[in-house]
């Protein structure tokens, strides 16, 4: 069995799903069977996977890249002959389905969101077409795989067959990366913020949130800009230190010298994050949507608040002392071992893959 990964883009999420995923499938199936289409300019944010397992297409910008990316795909089905293409997030799902709808053969496609494009709060009333545009490229797809409940539940309202979506939840390795120590010494609450610092992860309403912490809470954020701040406009306040992107290394030291994590993003298809900081034994101050709703057991293993809240969020910070913290990161170690390891993420791929190859030829792709 031969599987082509599709991805458009890498940081983030993306990353860390194939960086959990792929190797495990390399494994079980051979360097030979498994291929990755990425951008040339994403390739270090890969890890563990073979240079043999990897080819590239040109992307400076986003939109720009898109015809290079569709050359790509094309010529990686006619050398590669894949079983399986698997099409991660918007536009590779996109450009992937709308290539299998051209006349000649094409494998059958799985096809994984990692959370809707029309979810996003940016999208305005461009939500309507988006989901149009999702509705009439289902027939392409094999199977679409949801990685939480609330993906699910927003693909049936859009107008998705349930028969042709399954429920797959995100996983993680019960190993984290092997730890670069770190230091924070601090009497007051200490927060860590991981992820891209756009409007989606919300890191101008932690900034709001922090400016009225300065005796209770210090702070440090991870992570850097892929596009623009203009939605940063406020000053750091003292309490808020800016470390950048960090290796997966160093965010495993720096996630064990916290108090807490916090995620106060205004949409998220799930939120990785969370299960990198429940497998570290910290709880998980998060916003009500997406997928959090279900990683984050409320008042057990974190606290959910209203997103774009900043007043609820300094709140929620400021709300437990650090032995409730701790209290509440064991529990959320307990909950992500139970249901959250990537053991079982990779398996259920692996079935999956397994039942669209063992189909009767005669169950080809539909065409619109």
């Amino acid at each position: 069995m031969r599987i082509l990964h599709v991805f458009e883009t890498l940081p983030g999420g993306p990353a860390t799903y194939l960086n959990e995923t792929v190797p495990a499938q390399i494994a079980v199936l051979g360097e030979k069977n498994v291929r990755l289409l990425v951008p040339d300019a994403h390739v270090s944010f890969l890890k563990n996977i073979p240079p043999s397992c990897v080819s590239t297409f040109a992307r400076k910008r986003r939109l720009t890249a898109l015809p290079a990316l569709g050359a790509a795909v094309a010529r990686q089905v006619r050398e590669f002959r894949p079983d399986i293409v698997h099409a991660h997030s918007t536009f590779a799902g996109a450009i992937v389905r709308a290539i299998s709808a051209l006349p000649g053969q094409f494998p059958p496609v799985v096809y994984c969101p990692h959370g809707w494009v029309f979810d996003m709060q940016t999208l305005g009333n461009l939500k309507y077409p988006a989901r149009w545009v999702e509705r009439a490229l289902v027939p392409l797809s094999r199977i679409i795989v949801a990685i939480s409940d609330h993906e699910y539940q927003q693909g049936l309202k859009a107008g998705i067959p349930a028969d042709r979506m399954r429920v797959i939840e995100n996983g993680i390795s019960s190993r984290p990366p092997e730890s670069v120590p770190a230091q924070w010494k601090d009497e007051r609450t200490k927060v860590l913020f991981v992820g891209r610092l756009d409007r989606q992860k919300g890191v101008d309403v932690l900034l709001e949130a922090a400016a009225s912490l300065g005796e209770t809470a210090v702070f440090r954020i991870i992570g850097a800009h892929v596009t623009n701040r203009d939605h940063l406009k406020q000053a750091t306040p003292a309490n808020v230190e800016f470390l950048g992107w960090k290796s997966a290394e160093e965010i495993t030291g720096q996630m064990a010298v916290c108090d807490v994590v916090v995620m106060p993003s205004r949409w998220e298809g799930f939120g990785l994050v969370a299960l990198e900081a429940m497998r570290a034994h910290k709880p998980v101050i998060a916003s009500a949507v997406g997928g959090l709703q279900s990683v984050v057991s409320d008042g057990v293993t974190g606290i959910l608040f209203p997103a774009g809240d900043h007043v609820a969020l300094a709140r929620a910070i400021s709300s437990r002392n650090r032995e409730s913290w701790a209290r509440m990161g064991a529990a959320g170690y307990q909950r992500f071992m139970e249901r959250y390891r990537s053991e079982r993420t990779n398996q259920e791929l692996m079935d999956l893959y397994r039942t669209i190859v063992s189909k009767p030829s005669a169950e080809s792709i539909s065409r619109i």
